[in-house]
């Protein structure tokens, strides 16, 4: 059964309706679950207990639970959410200074399968719906302590984004929307592996968040290797992002998840130069986090700090702007690619 979050306005609106509700209370209703978070019906203290007992009964108020969290040594906390159906996610809340983000999944697994990335190992199984993406905001806020909100929202757990459209949208309106979450558009960040078509329609769409695409190598044949499934090509995924640009006026991120000997090497940087050179973008430089199943069957390593700095310098000389991301929740799995699919009790599914 859908739950109350996974309903536009119009669906609350007719299902009040249909259970002898006016169209103020649908609104009420949208208020205390979308504004204040609540997870009980009995918290909406200004909608007739009648109207919430006959709608208890026919909606779930919450398409999620949270299952167990893992705090970091860092304050990072993952969080594993349970779903309607028994299946989970993991999304992760990382405080640093007065900033606190949270990074959310979109599928339960992940179809692109890049070789470093955890999140693949499972495959994927389901899209999620609308309700669970923008629930994990909510079931977020509640964790967070007195004095501490969530400033930011990255769309880079579980699985690809562009491919669950659908669903992701009309999660972003609702907590972008002053009425619903109330976060703002430039507070938002969605990542993508490359599906050129997918992101014009992401383009297309209002209002306009932050894009980043997880380019991990500036030629087909490496970039391949990296992510096997990977259709488009390098062109025209940097192609499709620098028109995203162009339509909204946000330039781009282009994250590079750096593997010691793979795709650290000085002419993996001078192709880099060589394709984004000219581009208004910031290439997001991610060291490996190790994930143990990986590391045992591929060999692959997080190469060493002077390594990483030789790769962020050989860009800024070749006029590009960098960043390198600090390693959080790396402890507890819950650093960048070690989210995976799970069971209800925390174990690897």
């Amino acid at each position: 059964m859908a739950a109350l979050t996974d309903l536009d306005d119009q669906a609350l609106l007719t299902l009040v309706q249909e259970h002898g509700g006016q169209p103020f209370q649908a609104r009420q209703i949208a208020h205390w679950r979308w504004r204040h978070g609540v997870t009980d019906w009995s918290a909406m203290r200004n909608v007739p207990a009648s109207l919430r007992e006959r709608l208890a009964a026919v909606v779930p108020l919450c398409a999620t639970t949270v299952a167990r969290t893992d705090a970091a040594s860092d304050g990072t906390e993952k969080l594993l959410l349970g779903l309607q159906d028994g299946d989970t996610v993991e999304c992760v809340i990382i405080p640093d200074g007065e900033r606190t983000t949270l990074c959310i999944s979109t599928q339960v697994g992940c179809p692109v399968g890049c070789v470093f990335c955890a999140s693949g190992l499972g495959g994927v199984r389901r899209n999620l719906t609308s309700g669970e993406i923008a629930e994990q905001v909510l079931q977020a806020k509640l964790r967070l302590p007195e004095g501490r909100s969530l400033t930011n929202l990255v769309v880079m757990g579980m699985g690809e984004p562009m491919l669950n459209l659908d669903q992701l949208l009309p999660a972003l309106q609702r907590i972008h929307d002053p009425a619903g979450i109330g976060l703002g558009a430039r507070r938002i960040t969605v990542s993508t592996s490359g599906y050129p078509r997918q992101m014009e329609r992401f383009a297309a769409a209002d209002p306009s968040y932050n894009l980043a695409v997880s380019l991990h190598a500036a030629d087909d044949t490496l970039r391949r290797q990296l992510v096997p499934s990977a259709t488009a090509t390098v062109a025209e995924i940097v192609t499709a992002a620098h028109r995203y640009f162009g339509r909204k006026g946000r330039e781009v991120t282009y994250e590079v998840v750096l593997l010691e000997g793979q795709n650290d090497r000085p002419q993996d940087a001078a192709a880099m130069v060589e394709l984004l050179g000219q581009l208004p973008c910031t290439v997001n430089l991610i060291p490996w986090n190790p994930v143990p199943e990986i590391v045992a069957a591929r060999g692959l390593r997080r190469p060493a700090v002077g390594r990483v700095d030789a790769f962020a310098e050989a860009l800024r000389r070749g006029g590009l702007k960098v960043t390198v991301r600090r390693q959080r929740g790396a402890d507890r799995s819950a650093a960048c690619g070690q989210l995976r699919l799970r069971h209800r009790d925390g174990a690897p599914a």
